[in-house]
């Protein structure tokens, strides 16, 4: 694996894990369009642990707080108490989970073309269009202190869609977060929170699959890709926060629309 290669897909992962337009859709198509191999699973590692740095340190004061806060639980966070805010994640990410023990490497290995990235990047385009007509016509969107467990298993349960390649997760947790009433910060800031366990989950299976595997990338890619995807997806992150705050989704469902088609128009040309 080259630098290049390193860098352009730690670019992707970073940017594309946060913003709802697919992380492994984006990855698969890079993939496609530059003629690469996969980069194994050492590299899989490596750019999971930038991604879930980054958003740990971009939520630092939030995860201390909730640290701290779970010795006496007076303090809130997000509007929750801290205990509160652990066992709604626990029950959102309770899907993912069981879901993607179940189907993970069935759907991985059947939809990872450019076809399939590029067929349901079209159909992630088309829920966060409908998502944000939605949350236009909402009179009064719930705040993140109004979560409750049923609005989180129900998020939870749309996140499981993410282990399809070109299905945002952070899409879809914006998706079904907006479509259940809640305003799009509210909304996104929980997709964030529901990222660092299935965060951590996805690196840890990928460590254990590495651990089996005999692939091997050099030591200075895997660095270079955990920089660059830490580094990219901090950007992501403050990107996706600012425009939550009264402004608009669209541009991410247009963007997810117009790309999706490009790929179904080339693949069908031969490409």
């Amino acid at each position: 694996m080259s630098i290049l290669e390193a860098i352009v897909l730690a670019v992707v992962q970073g940017l594309t894990e946060f913003l709802p337009v697919s992380s492994s859709g984006h990855l698969v198509l890079a993939r496609w369009l530059f003629g690469w191999e996969d980069p194994g699973l050492d590299f899989d590692v490596a750019v999971h642990v930038g991604t879930l740095a980054a958003i740990l340190f971009a939520f630092r004061r939030e995860v201390r707080g909730v640290l701290w806060g779970l010795r006496n639980d007076q303090d809130t966070v997000e509007g929750l108490k801290p205990r509160r805010l652990v066992v709604l994640g626990l029950i959102g990410t309770i899907p993912i989970v069981v879901v993607g023990g179940l189907f993970y490497e069935t759907l991985q290995d059947e939809l990872r073309d450019a076809s399939s990235a590029g067929a349901f990047l079209v159909a992630t385009g088309g829920l966060i269009g409908v998502a944000e007509w939605r949350v236009r016509r909402a009179r009064n969107p719930a705040p993140l202190a109004e979560l409750g467990s049923r609005r989180t298993m129900a998020i939870g349960l749309a996140q499981c869609l993410a282990i399809i390649p070109g299905i945002s997760r952070a899409g879809m947790c914006l998706v079904a977060g907006m479509s259940l009433g809640q305003s799009r910060e509210a909304a996104a800031r929980w997709a964030f929170w529901l990222s660092m366990p299935a965060l951590a989950g996805a690196g840890l299976l990928a460590v254990i699959d590495a651990a089996e595997s005999s692939e091997t990338v050099e030591v200075s890619a895997l660095v270079i890709g955990a920089l660059v995807s830490f580094a990219t997806a901090l950007v992501a992150i403050r990107t996706l926060l600012w425009l939550v705050r009264g402004r608009s989704l669209l541009p991410f469902a247009g963007y997810c629309l117009i790309a999706g088609v490009a790929v179904l128009i080339a693949r069908a040309a031969g490409a």
